[in-house]
């Protein structure tokens, strides 16, 4: 199910007069300023998002107030620029659902291509078609006592992977090499 759309609550884009050489009746939007998270509000959205990924409207205005309570100065009253939204709240809670999207297939698509089963979201395999007892017999030790987490295992496959296609090209040229030597 799909959250409601929200309604937007500032506009980011402002009308200015009509340049001179321009026809009358005519105007030019602006963009707005992009807005720029603090690193004690991404602290905080952090801490939300750990909780829960899809806040309901009444948390994500908690988030927003408890941002702006971070990043308030005492005595000094927060611009609409430096000012959270439940908008903006909600935009970060997307990008950051999608940012996690894209890493977890970056992070398949490698352990794939070296031949690993990799979980879906749903919970099944990529080979459920591959009958688990052919492997029974093989010795399981060692497999569970050298855990590494996912992305350090990404990386140490990406630099393999790199080393291997540099040594493909190496010998592709000297079979090239050879190839022109026997004419």
């Amino acid at each position: 199910m799909r959250p409601a759309p929200i309604p937007i609550e500032d506009p980011e884009w402002r009308q200015t007069p009509p340049p001179v050489s321009a026809t009358s009746g005519t105007f030019r939007l602006w963009r707005g300023s992009r807005f720029t998270w603090r690193k004690e509000c991404l602290a905080v959205m952090e801490s939300y998002f750990n909780e829960n990924q899809y806040p309901d409207e009444a948390k994500r205005e908690e988030i927003a107030n408890a941002c702006n309570a971070v990043i308030q100065k005492p005595g000094k009253k927060l611009s609409d620029l430096e000012r959270v939204t439940s908008l903006k709240v909600y935009n970060w809670f997307a990008n950051r659902r999608k940012e996690i999207k894209r890493r977890a297939s970056i992070e398949a698509a490698i352990l794939e291509s070296h031949g690993m089963d990799v979980e879906s979201p749903a919970g099944h395999s990529s080979s459920d078609d591959v009958d688990r007892n052919d492997y029974s017999e093989q010795d399981d030790s060692s497999s569970h006592s050298d855990h590494q987490d996912p992305i350090s295992l990404a990386v140490e496959m990406a630099a393999v992977n790199h080393t291997v296609l540099a040594l493909a090209r190496q010998g592709a040229n000297e079979i090239k090499t050879e190839a022109l030597d026997d004419d």
